[in-house]
């Protein structure tokens, strides 16, 4: 693919949460639901009646994705996500071993990391998550108005539009915190001590998955939007669009921060 260029030019693929999705329940599905609590256990956990079905096949499925990047030599590490079988509560913790048993051979490639995520790629430092802190923390932040929509004071009308996700994740780099929502409406762990989601240092590379679209912008050391990375400080923001219904992935090019989108869609003529 002449948008990829050498494959071997990429040091790491990062997995940011999305791997297993939530089982959507048709009207079918609870009828036949209905129908097998009334049978025996064998039957309610049998086929699509059990719960844990989709679970296990998309862990199967998720599995064999990531073994066929592996045996290319690619390292990859895997972030879970809001529906992935881990603790609910962040930091979520790395998904058990047995349940990716192939991935996990590839010892030296394969790393099951916590989410959050942190990473020296290439002396480059990079942080990022599934994307639930910023999702959860643009219910709060004022909404934008930007055409005509809605009645202000003085009668005009306004369009009103939600704050987008790279403007919260900028909005955490400013605080220098990954979740600024939690505990309240961010599930976390409590610690009395510390604070695992402060950032001590700026990262090169902050990045949050399952966004809508893909976004993306260079910020300095101010935290001001810049057009190049003229300096060590600066910082690339990236919202890195759901695979699973945009068909995207996001490159990055470790020495000068810049991005590129690469699609996998097959657009029919």
């Amino acid at each position: 693919d002449p948008q990829l260029g050498d494959g071997s030019s990429i040091c790491r693929v990062v997995v940011a949460g999305g791997g297993i999705t939530a089982a959507v329940d048709t009207a079918e599905d609870k009828e036949n639901t209905k129908k097998a609590s009334s049978s025996n256990n064998a039957t309610k956990k049998s086929g699509k009646y059990d719960s844990t079905a989709n679970v296990t096949f998309s862990l199967r499925e998720l599995d064999v994705y990531i073994t066929e990047i592996l045996s290319a030599g690619i390292p990859v590490d895997y972030i879970p996500g809001w529906n992935d079988p881990t603790n609910a509560n962040w930091p979520q913790r790395p998904l058990h071993s047995c349940l990716l048993p192939n991935s996990v051979g590839f010892v030296d490639l394969f790393r099951r990391s916590t989410n959050p995520y942190e990473s020296d790629c290439s002396g480059v430092k990079v942080l990022g998550s599934d994307g639930l802190n910023v999702a959860d923390l643009r219910r709060f932040l004022p909404k934008k108005c930007d055409g005509d929509d809605e009645v202000n004071d003085e009668g005009a009308e306004v369009k009103v539009s939600p704050s987008s996700s790279i403007d919260a994740l900028h909005q955490t780099l400013n605080i220098s915190h990954m979740a600024p929502t939690g505990p309240d409406s961010l599930p976390t762990f409590p610690s009395s001590e510390t604070d695992p989601f402060v950032m001590t240092s700026r990262p090169a590379v902050y990045f949050i998955g399952n966004c809508d679209e893909f976004e993306a912008r260079l910020v300095g050391e101010k935290g001001e939007t810049i057009d190049t990375a003229a300096d060590d400080d600066a910082t690339r923001l990236v919202c890195v669009p759901s695979f699973s219904s945009t068909g995207e992935v996001v490159l990055v090019n470790l020495r000068t921060l810049e991005c590129d989108v690469v699609s996998f869609n097959d657009v029919s003529p």
